[in-house]
């Protein structure tokens, strides 16, 4: 028998350890379809099964663990043997807006960086965005509906609204249904409207004309969280509220924004940035494989 490939070697050896697809396939810098296909091909070779799911866990068998550890220390002897060597690390200077920047990419860098450690990727986050090319800026994540003058924008995701509020403005208000949100301080963003939502929930509500406006998301998340009002949030930037309990989501209804997050670049870049497609396939890989099913 051949020997199985070091992808596939290592995709079992995370998935033991970690117990979980979804976190191998991030600490691998892959999707959670390409763990899950390793893994059933070494299944395939074995002839055993080496997983079993328990609710949001894949659940090793004792084939797979004693699998794994000699796997684990056939990796640390390889990497010791071949030290990874230290070429010239490649610049991407990305300009991006602070709410994309701190609620989403931030805390996912350390995954980019193990699976690109050439790339030495430079955040510009502010509000006043530079265009490609400007302030030495390669490319930019941008949210919007795709056309931009001079650039060329390659989707990575498109995005869902819903309302969200703090547990304790809800209560203080009373708010239950759809149509509490009269009785409610609306939140609003410069680009995001609340009339779609409004038509999919079936309340008579009209376009708020009046009330505190923000034009970063990030903001009108933080004034959500305290009691300024409901905000019609990103399903992307609002994820870690949700789960904190920081805010809440109260009705199963969302609509698709017009919007969607793009990565921009000009149409003649100052160099050839293979590096960018880098990143923009990162994204897509790490959002494919965090609204993959758990495990």
């Amino acid at each position: 028998m051949t020997i199985p490939s070091l992808q596939s070697l290592r995709a079992l050896e995370a998935a033991v350890r970690l117990e979980s697809y979804s976190a191998a396939a991030r600490e691998l810098g892959l999707t959670h379809s390409a763990i899950s296909h390793r893994v059933r091909e070494l299944e395939a070779r074995l002839g055993v099964r080496l997983f079993e799911r328990q609710g949001q866990r894949m659940i090793p068998s004792a084939r797979a663990r004693a699998l794994a550890e000699p796997v684990a220390q056939a990796l640390a002897l390889l990497a010791e043997t071949f030290p990874a060597a230290q070429p010239a690390r490649q610049p991407l200077r990305v300009s991006v807006l602070p709410s994309f920047a701190h609620r989403w990419l931030v805390p996912r860098l350390p995954a980019f960086r193990a699976a690109h450690p050439g790339i030495d990727l430079q955040l510009d986050a502010r509000l006043e965005l530079a265009a490609p090319g400007q302030r030495g800026i390669d490319a930019g994540l941008r949210y919007g509906g795709g056309a931009w003058p001079g650039l060329v924008a390659t989707r990575l995701a498109g995005e869902r609204l819903f309302p969200v509020w703090a547990p304790a403005y809800a209560e203080r208000l009373g708010l239950a249904t759809p149509a509490d949100l009269a009785r409610a301080t609306l939140l609003r963003h410069l680009r995001q409207h609340w009339q779609p939502w409004f038509a999919a929930a079936g309340v008579a509500l009209a376009e708020p004309r009046n009330g505190p406006m923000y034009e970063d998301a990030g903001l009108l998340l933080e004034a959500a969280a305290a009691g300024e009002g409901v905000a019609l949030a990103r399903g992307l930037l609002v994820a870690r509220d949700l789960a904190a309990g920081r805010l809440v989501a109260p009705f199963a209804i969302a609509v698709d924004d017009q919007s969607a997050y793009y990565l921009v670049r000009p149409a003649a870049p100052r160099r050839a940035n293979a590096a960018a497609d880098m990143l923009a396939g990162w994204i897509r890989a790490t959002l494919a494989a965090e609204q993959a099913p758990p495990p």
